[in-house]
């Protein structure tokens, strides 16, 4: 404890100033000391019930555009994966060429991810301690290895993909001899660990707008898996592909996935949920739902509409994957004011039946 943290006693040597409310103004002491404001640590008030008023409880998380682009890009790289492994194991030869693009969009979006994460990190060496252990009860070791493990499958995936449309010298061959199917299988599991377990991670946390809702972890896995699609059907589409009535279904059924989950978060947050619909986050929180809502429909029109429908789904695609993104900033910069604010946090962790720990043994 420091002085600053004790009561301050006005005496004859100070000049602290206490206005007609109560609140200590600044000051200064015969030593030439500063006095402390409302709002400081320890600042004196004549009521007591309003001393640390303005002060938080929590401290604002340092997580920024760092991690947003991370979850972002991860979640992408999940579907994508995702999508591919299924045209893999189910497509049969008719979506060869579907699978293939959608592991290189897996490959390509999982590139940037380890830059990012350790960037954030500040130093290479704390993501290396993550994986010296296997902690599945800690989000953040399970994301180290879940991350580790999915940029393993993507790569070897695309480049077994890349080997059957070019000759590679030397590597080729050899990546031929990969049972392409039970590679597609086994990268399954690592691939949704990492679409899930970002808001997962935010979840175990002590901020109020993201620990309050059990569906956020479940909001970023959908998000995950129409991103992945989206981007994946742009690149389809770029690359020349025929239209695909399969994956335009599959897209409308992701995107509707989506909008359940983001309703069911927002409903389930209760008054946490403010700082996500107010000020700056709130606007990117507007875009985020509107682009999430009007996926689908173009969808929708699309699969009716006769005639090429090309425009549409790309129309759909783009707005999806903008969607994705604001969704991923604007839970993440939420959350720095859900920390910051004080009664938002006292009125988040109020004793609740519905609480951990507060189960069948629990007080009202």
């Amino acid at each position: 404890m420091v002085m600053r943290d004790l009561p301050v006693l006005q005496t004859k040597d100070s000049r602290t100033k206490i206005d007609a409310e109560g609140n200590v103004g600044r000051g200064a002491y015969s030593n030439g000391s500063s006095g402390v404001n409302q709002g400081e640590r320890g600042a004196a008030h004549v009521r007591t019930r309003d001393a640390y008023r303005d002060v938080p409880i929590l401290v604002k998380p340092p997580w920024g555009h760092d991690i947003s682009l991370y979850f972002f890009s991860g979640g992408i790289s999940c579907g994508a994966f995702v999508l591919g492994s299924l045209a893999d194991l189910v497509g049969g030869p008719r979506r060869q060429g579907l699978a293939r693009t959608a592991h290189y969009v897996a490959f390509v979006a999982m590139a940037p991810c380890p830059v990012l994460l350790i960037h954030d990190l500040g130093r290479r060496s704390r993501f290396y301690h993550m994986l010296r252990i296997f902690k599945p009860s800690s989000p953040m070791n399970l994301g180290a290895w879940a991350l580790g493990l999915h940029g393993a499958f993507a790569a070897a995936t695309a480049m077994r993909a890349l080997s059957e449309e070019v000759e590679l010298p030397v590597v080729g061959p050899l990546l031929r001899l990969l049972p392409r199917r039970v590679l597609a299988a086994a990268g399954i599991p690592s691939a949704l660990t990492l679409g899930g377990y970002t808001g997962v991670l935010l979840g175990t946390s002590s901020v109020p707008l993201w620990f309050t809702s059990p569906l956020l972890g479940g909001l970023f896995m959908a998000s995950s898996l129409s991103t992945g699609a989206a981007v994946t059907t742009l690149a389809a589409t770029l690359r020349g592909g025929e239209e695909d009535e399969g994956l335009a279904r599959l897209d409308l059924i992701l995107s509707a996935t989506e909008v359940a989950a983001l309703a069911g978060y927002l409903t389930t947050s209760g008054k946490a949920v403010k700082p996500l619909l107010n000020g700056v986050t709130g606007l990117i929180m507007a875009g985020a739902v509107a682009g999430i809502a009007g996926a689908p429909v173009l969808e929708v029109i699309g699969l009716r509409a006769t005639g090429r429908k090309s425009g549409l789904a790309l129309a759909a695609s783009a707005m999806t994957i903008a969607s994705g993104l604001l969704l991923r900033y604007g839970v993440v910069f939420a959350g720095h004011k859900s920390a910051l604010d004080r009664e938002g946090t006292l009125e988040a962790t109020k004793p609740s039946r519905r609480a951990p720990g507060w189960g069948r043994g629990g007080t009202s």
